[in-house]
C-alpha cells in the first residue's frame, strides 16, 4: 500500500513539474509580428535521363501576427508569399521543383497563400498543431525520403500534426491535405501522412536511437462516378534501422543505417508495386560547419518526396525505369551566425552515379555508365520578430 501511495505521489510531481513551466510564463496576452523571410539561389547541374537540371532563383516571405493566448495556447496567421525570380505566372500546383513535376493549365501572376495555425502545448514535451504545420527541418526524414527543397520552395503543409520531444523520444506525425473535394467534385482527394520518430537511449555523450520514418500517400474520395474514380490509390515509403550519435561540445556526429521498403497499391502509373533499399548515412557537425555522406543502394524504389536521385522511375518519363542502382552523395554546409536575426548557408553537393542500367520502350535495355553531377546554393534567412503588445 505505501509503495502505491508513493508512486502515485511521485507521479502527480512529475505531472505538476512539467507543467510548471507554463506556470512560471507571464507571456499572456502577448501579440508579436513576425516577418520571415528565405531568399534562395540553388543550381542544380544534373541533366541526365533521371532528372533534368534546373535553378531555383527566389524567396518565400512569411509575415504573421502571433499571438499568445496564454501559456498553453498561441494562434498566428499571415500569409505565404513564394516568389521566382524570372517568373510572370504560376501553375497552381503545390510545389514547383522536381520532385512534382506536372504543372496545371491553371496559372497566376503572383503566388501567395495564408497561413494560419492554431498550437497548444500540452506539456513542454508534447505539442499539437492545426492549420499550417511546422517543418523548417523536413520534419526530421532522410534527404532521400523528404527533398529538402520542398522546405522553401513548395507551398506550405496543412493539416494537423503532433510533435514531441523528449530525453528519450521524439515525435513529428502529421496529415498533409494535399486536394479537398466537395460534393461531386471533379477530382479525388489526396492527402499524406508522416512520421518522423526516433526511440533514443541517453548515455552522455553516446546516444543510440532506433530510427521510425513513414510516409503515405492516399488519393481517393468519392468525387463524381466515373472510371478514374472507381479505386483508391495508396503509396507507402517506410524506414527503420539504428542509429548512433556522438556530442561532445562543439563536435556531433551521427551515424544511421536504415532499411526501406516501397508498397503502391493501384497505381498504374507505376510498373512495380513493391521496392526496397539499403542507405547508411553519417552526418558531422563542427561549430558553423556540417557535412553529410549517403550511400544508396535501391530497387524498384519510389520516393513519395524525396529527390529523384533514389527514384527507380524517371520524373522525366513515367516508361523509362532504372534497375537496382548505387549512388554516393557528399553534401557541404556551412552555416554564417554572425548576425542575431540573420544566417547565411552555403551548400555543395556531389552525386555520383555507379553504372546503372535503364529500361526505356523507344531503345530497349541501355547501360550507364559513372556519371557524377553537382549542385550549389546560398540561402540567407533573416527573421526578425517586433513585439507589439506585451
Amino acid at each position: 500500500m505505501k509503495l502505491r501511495r508513493t508512486i502515485l505521489i511521485g507521479l502527480i510531481g512529475l505531472i505538476g513539474s512539467m507543467g510548471s513551466a507554463f506556470a512560471q510564463d507571464d507571456s499572456t496576452g502577448r501579440l508579436s509580428l513576425t516577418l520571415e523571410n528565405h531568399h534562395f539561389f540553388k543550381d542544380n547541374e544534373f541533366g541526365l535521363k533521371r532528372m533534368d537540371g534546373y535553378t531555383l532563383p527566389g524567396f518565400y516571405f512569411r509575415p504573421k501576427l502571433v499571438w499568445q493566448v496564454e501559456p498553453r495556447v498561441k494562434l498566428s496567421m499571415g500569409v505565404h508569399w513564394l516568389n521566382y525570380w524570372g517568373a510572370h505566372s504560376y501553375p497552381t500546383t503545390l510545389s514547383y521543383t522536381t520532385a512534382h513535376p506536372t504543372w496545371s493549365d491553371t496559372s497566376s501572376s503572383m503566388h501567395i497563400l495564408p497561413w494560419v495555425q492554431a498550437r497548444v502545448d500540452f506539456y513542454p514535451w508534447l505539442s499539437v498543431v492545426i492549420g499550417s504545420l511546422e517543418n523548417n527541418n523536413g520534419h526530421g526524414l532522410p534527404t532521400p525520403l523528404y527533398n529538402r527543397e520542398l522546405t522553401y520552395a513548395a507551398d506550405p503543409e496543412g493539416g494537423v500534426q503532433m510533435l514531441v520531444q523528449h530525453r528519450i523520444v521524439d515525435v513529428d506525425a502529421w496529415a498533409d491535405w494535399r486536394e479537398f473535394i466537395f460534393n461531386r467534385s471533379d477530382h479525388q482527394e489526396q492527402f499524406y501522412l508522416g512520421l518522423a520518430s526516433h526511440l533514443k537511449l541517453p548515455l552522455g555523450r553516446w546516444t543510440p536511437y532506433v530510427p521510425i520514418y513513414a510516409l503515405a500517400q492516399h488519393t481517393g474520395g468519392e468525387g463524381l462516378n466515373t472510371a478514374e474514380f472507381l479505386h483508391t490509390k495508396n503509396k507507402v515509403n517506410i524506414g527503420t534501422g539504428l542509429g548512433l550519435r556522438f556530442s561532445e561540445d562543439d563536435f556531433s556526429a551521427d551515424l544511421e543505417i536504415l532499411l526501406l521498403r516501397y508498397h503502391q497499391v493501384r497505381d498504374t502509373t507505376i510498373p512495380f508495386n513493391n521496392g526496397w533499399a539499403f542507405s547508411p548515412t553519417l552526418r558531422m557537425k563542427w561549430k558553423d560547419l556540417g557535412m553529410e555522406v549517403n550511400w544508396w543502394d535501391g530497387s524498384n524504389f519510389v520516393p513519395l518526396m524525396g529527390c529523384a536521385h533514389y527514384s527507380s522511375v524517371s520524373i522525366n518519363s513515367n516508361d523509362v525505369t532504372f534497375e537496382r542502382f548505387q549512388n554516393l552523395t557528399l553534401k557541404l554546409e556551412y552555416h554564417w551566425r554572425k548576425f542575431r536575426m540573420c544566417e547565411v548557408v552555403t551548400e555543395g553537393e556531389m552525386i555520383h552515379y555507379f553504372p546503372y542500367t535503364q529500361n526505356e520502350p523507344q531503345w530497349g535495355v541501355v547501360e550507364n555508365g559513372h556519371a557524377t553531377m553537382l549542385s550549389l546554393g546560398v540561402h540567407v534567412k533573416v527573421k526578425p520578430t517586433v513585439v507589439l503588445k506585451r
